[in-house]
């Protein structure tokens, strides 16, 4: 009987394990996306013109790339104080007017409101343009 306990405890720590693995692996590569979408960013804005949310990437535990439309994006940075953002299913998004605006709206995420702390426009044509290119740089190479 002891054994068969010992055996599930390694088994539970093994999991345990794995699935730290898993999360960290994946939080590096939201980094590494962080990193590439951040070249195509424009310079901070204290408010941008937003009707309302397309779609949204999340790049990190505060940084979210939020899709108005298939050509328009901004890299947005959260307070640091919700965590569930790498995890995110759905955002909504806190602002009582046609724009978004730094430190004073907000983002919806697992039940938290996220106040954005930045907002940065994305050149989502060239972005687009660089990640096709590096997709067939790629494909070439193999």
């Amino acid at each position: 009987m002891r054994l068969k306990g010992m055996f599930l405890l390694v088994a539970v720590i093994a999991g345990t394990a794995g699935a730290q693995d898993r999360k960290t692996e994946r939080l590096s590569k939201m980094e590494q996306r962080r990193e590439f979408v951040t070249r195509f960013a424009a310079e901070p804005k204290s408010s941008v013109p937003f009707s309302r949310s397309y779609d949204f990437e999340p790049l990190g535990r505060h940084t979210v790339l939020l899709y108005e439309s298939m050509s328009r994006a901004y890299l947005v940075e959260i307070e640091d104080f919700c965590p569930d953002l790498p995890t995110a299913m759905a955002i909504g998004v806190d602002n009582k007017t046609s724009t978004l605006n730094a430190k004073f709206d907000a983002l919806r995420i697992g039940g938290r409101s996220c106040k954005i702390l930045e907002i940065r426009p994305v050149d989502v044509k060239a972005m687009k343009a660089a990640q096709k290119a590096e997709r067939e740089a790629a494909k070439a190479g193999t």
